[in-house]
C-alpha cells in the first residue's frame, strides 16, 4: 500500500486539482485516480485522472466523482483478494480504508500486476505437481548454487548407494551368469524398458493429480494397472519372438519375455506409489521422486530378471 496518492476535498474544482498535481507530482507514487475525502478523512468518492480534461475548470470534483459502491479493502485483506477486486471492478488501484472508513492509501497497479503474475506462475507450477512449499528452494535461476546442490545431492547419493546395491545383486547371481553369459547382454534392455514405463506413469500421475484434484487413487491405480498389463504382455511377447529369431534359444527367450513382463508390471510401484508418497510428504517430485524411483526400479528389474533366470535356466 502507498499513501502517496492525490487526495482532495469534495469542494475542490478541477482547476484546484490540476494546480495541486502540478505542485505535488514529484511526491506522488501513482496518479491513476484522484481520491475525495471529507473532513474526517473518510473516502467518499474517486475519479480517474482523465476526467480532469473532460469538464470545465470550474467543475467541482464532487460532481464528477464516483460515490456509490466504492470498491475498497482493509489493511488486513489478502493480496490475492485485492487483485480479484481490481479485476472484478476493472480498476487500476484499490483503495484501502480502516474499519471506520478512513482513507489510508491504495494498492497500486504495479503491485496488483506483480501479484497476478506470481499467482499465474504458482498455478502453472501446481499443474506440474509442484506446490508452494517447494518454491522457496526450487527457483533454479534464483537460489545459490550451494543451496541447489544441498537440495539435490542427497537424493542422488541415495541413488548412488542403490547403484552399488544393484551391482551386489548382480554379483550374487554370478553362477547363473557364468552358465548363461548371454544374460548380461540383455540387462540394459530389461532395465530400460521398465524405467521407460515407470517414467511414463510418473509423468501421467503428476499431471493427472494436478489437473483432477479429487482423483481417486485406487481407481486410478486399477485403470493404470490394466493398461500397463496389456503393455507388458505386448512387450514381453515381442522380446520373446525377437530373441528366439536372433539366438534360437527357447529358454533364454522365455526368460527375457517373463522378465520384461514382470519388470514392466513392477514399474507400477515406482511410477505411481513413489511419486504419490513424495507428494504426500511435501517433497519436490523433481528433486526427490526421479532419482529415488529410478534406482528402486533398477534394483527391482535386475532382481526380477536374475530370479527368473535362476529358476528357469
Amino acid at each position: 500500500m502507498t499513501s502517496k496518492v492525490p487526495i482532495v476535498s469534495p469542494s475542490s474544482t478541477i482547476l484546484d486539482v490540476q494546480s495541486y498535481l502540478s505542485k505535488k507530482i514529484g511526491q506522488l507514487e501513482t496518479i491513476d485516480y484522484v481520491y475525495v475525502t471529507d473532513r474526517q478523512k473518510k473516502l467518499i468518492g474517486v475519479f480517474s485522472i482523465k476526467e480532469l480534461y473532460a469538464y470545465p475548470a470550474e467543475t467541482k470534483v464532487e460532481i464528477i466523482s464516483i460515490k456509490d459502491q466504492l470498491a475498497s479493502v482493509t489493511p488486513y485483506t489478502k493480496l490475492e483478494e485485492v487483485s480479484y477486486i481490481a479485476l472484478r471492478h476493472n480498476i487500476k488501484a484499490v483503495p484501502v480504508v480502516d474499519e471506520d472508513g478512513i482513507f489510508l492509501g491504495v494498492v497500486p497497479n504495479d503491485i496488483i500486476l506483480a501479484n497476478l503474475k506470481r499467482e499465474h506462475h504458482l498455478e502453472l507450477l501446481r499443474l506440474a505437481g509442484i506446490h508452494e512449499a517447494h518454491l522457496t528452494f526450487d527457483d533454479t535461476m534464483e537460489i545459490p548454487t550451494s543451496l541447489a546442490v544441498k537440495h539435490r545431492a542427497p537424493w542422488l547419493l541415495v541413488g548412488l548407494g542403490g547403484g552399488l546395491l544393484a551391482a551386489e545383486i548382480i554379483g550374487y547371481f554370478e553362477h547363473t551368469l557364468e552358465r548363461n553369459l548371454i544374460l548380461a547382454a540383455f540387462i540394459p534392455l530389461v532395465v530400460y524398458i521398465a524405467d521407460a514405463v515407470g517414467t511414463q506413469l510418473e509423468s501421467l500421475m503428476i499431471r493427472d493429480f494436478a489437473l483432477y484434484r479429487k482423483l481417486n487413487f485406487t481407481k486410478y491405480f486399477l485403470k493404470q494397472f490394466s493398461t500397463v498389463l496389456i503393455i507388458a504382455l505386448l512387450l514381453g511377447l515381442a522380446v520373446t519372438l525377437v530373441s528366439l529369431l536372433l539366438h534360437d534359444n527357447v529358454n533364454i527367450s522365455i526368460v527375457l519375455g517373463a522378465a520384461i513382463i514382470s519388470a514392466v508390471l513392477s514399474s507400477l510401484v515406482t511410477g505411481l506409489f513413489i511419486p504419490y508418497m513424495f507428494r504426500s510428504f511435501k517433497f519436490d517430485p523433481a528433486n526427490a521422486s526421479g532419482p529415488i524411483a529410478t534406482i528402486i526400479q533398477d534394483i527391482l528389474s535386475i532382481s526380477i530378471y536374475f530370479i527368473i533366470a535362476s529358476i528357469l535356466l
